[in-house]
């Protein structure tokens, strides 16, 4: 008798030790089969969430969430002729505009030979574009002495302290402002702003570009980030998330450690804000958000839990999470993920249909209708729970939103909470796209300044302000703003004076 057949027969006479294999078998094949889904996804499959469609759910007690759809003949409507709207044309007015003339070659009469009069013109636009330049402000300082007084010495003004803002620099405001805005708004690397600034005839070591980028953030936009970070600390709603930044410490050759920039997001007042921290542990988020009280919106990241929060804080759930969650189970478990996302389908849906309401108006709709779209959902992931196998995706997903489940309620509590913290995911895509771009940050004290300059800049684009001409006017005018009125020259305060 072979291996196989022994194996069969000691199983065979332990019907429990068998069951147990199988569901074992069972539990390994789910899992392989969540692997490979997620794997061929990320390779072929697309990267929206958006579901085809979305199932008509009952929202009141006595219906059956699993009821089958009945299908109907649908009702025939008439559409409307089309009618195209008009085409917007663009407008030139706010750039400066340039005539050129184009006369004719003769304005002689072709019969009598007299001058031509003119009566009219035609005018076609053309939008062109004029290489950027560097050149050389030359301030000129006189010295001058007395002719008749010896030793009266002799007289000259300082240097503006609107000029050269950097101590022992050639960079003025404007050359310094376009280069961080390049790197932090543009994604343009320092070693390709050096073949940019060599292509416009003067060439400025990578080393000098460095050197501008640590001076500007050191004396100027390092107290305007902390005059942003206490103004963001005195909001009772926050969101908060964080990413990764890969940062080159030489500690492991041929290796960049993995650092993190933790994030936080006023969605009422449009501010933002990054801090470096070079790990992701608990003691980090604690000491961040140590003066914050109020309702922090995350998700369910074990080191935002309440233990670890300060005690004033309280935790708003994500629901974009848990919606992402039951995606990746959706493959598996199709029917039971698609009654899931459907109800959360129905939760956007109202919202969307509130949007313009104000936050009173938002909270009593969330009362009537989001309510009881929450608790059917509750209603049914216990049910689920009790009939699905411990290990198998789907009860991942269940699993983390019922231990979660106080959390997701909150967004009842007040009309200015959002289901899910898509805004603050919003506001760190620039510093993805930066990562393609620079791939890693030089040191620690590296990635720290590059946090202060994203929440600066990222406030400045959230209040559709011009970066670089804020940057600029920041760069020229700090030197002789009073300290205590900092937070004048901030984004969004600068706007607005």
């Amino acid at each position: 008798m072979n291996e196989a057949s022994k194996a069969y027969t000691e199983y065979r006479e332990q019907p429990d030790a068998l069951i147990g294999l199988l569901i074992e078998k069972d539990q390994e094949i789910s899992k392989l089969q969540r692997y490979v889904h997620q794997l061929q996804k990320g390779v072929f499959g697309t990267k929206s969430e958006k579901l085809s469609s979305v199932t008509e759910l009952p929202l009141f007690p006595g219906q059956d969430v699993l009821a089958p759809a009945v299908t109907t003949e649908p009702a025939k409507i008439e559409v409307p002729a089309h009618t195209r709207a008009a085409r917007v044309k663009r407008d030139l007015s706010k750039l400066p505009h340039y005539r050129v003339e184009h006369p004719p070659e003769s304005t002689s009469c072709k019969c009598c030979g007299s001058e031509l009069t003119k009566i009219g013109e035609d005018v076609s636009k053309e939008l062109e574009y004029q290489t950027a330049k560097l050149f050389v402000n030359e301030h000129v300082r006189g010295r001058f002495a007395c002719n008749h007084c010896k030793n009266a010495g002799v007289v000259q003004d300082p240097l503006p302290l609107t000029v050269k803002p950097l101590e022992r620099s050639i960079a003025g405001a404007g050359l310094l402002a376009q280069v961080l805005v390049a790197k932090y708004t543009d994604h343009t690397p320092l070693h390709r702003q050096e073949q940019q600034f060599a292509r416009l005839g003067f060439s400025i070591p990578r080393r000098n570009l460095c050197d501008w980028v640590l001076g500007v953030e050191d004396v100027y936009l390092s107290r305007l980030w902390r005059a942003l970070k206490a103004e963001l600390l005195l909001e009772s709603y926050l969101q908060a998330d964080e990413t990764t930044l890969k940062v080159q410490d030489n500690q492991t050759p041929g290796e960049c450690h993995t650092g993190y920039l933790w994030g936080m997001y006023s969605t009422e007042k449009k501010l933002v804000l990054f801090e470096y921290a070079p790990s992701r542990a608990g003691s980090v988020a604690r000491d961040i958000f140590a003066e914050f009280k109020g309702v922090l919106q995350t998700d369910a990241y074990a080191r935002y839990n309440k233990v670890l929060l300060p005690d004033k804080v309280q935790r708003l759930a994500c629901l974009a999470h848990v919606r992402r969650k039951f995606i990746e189970a959706e493959k598996t478990c199709s029917k039971e993920a698609t009654v899931v996302l459907s109800l959360i389908a129905e939760l956007y849906r109202f919202e969307n249909q509130w949007r313009a309401f104000d936050a009173p108006a938002i909270k009593a709709a969330r009362d009537k209708i989001s309510k009881q779209i929450l608790l059917k959902l509750h209603e049914y992931l216990c049910a689920l729970a009790a009939r699905t196998l411990p290990k198998a995706p789907l009860m991942e997903a269940i699993r983390y939103t019922l231990n979660q489940w106080d959390e997701i309620l909150r967004v009842l509590d007040d009309g200015r909470f959002h289901l899910d913290n898509n805004p603050i995911e919003r506001e760190m895509r620039p510093i993805a796209l930066g990562r393609k771009n620079y791939l890693f940050a030089g040191s620690h004290d590296g990635a720290r300044r590059a946090a202060v300059i994203y929440s600066l800049l990222g406030t400045a684009r959230l209040h559709k302000v011009n970066q670089f001409d804020w940057l600029k006017d920041v760069l020229t005018r700090m030197r002789t703003h009073p300290v205590n009125r900092v937070h004048e020259l901030l984004p969004h305060n600068w706007k607005n004076a």
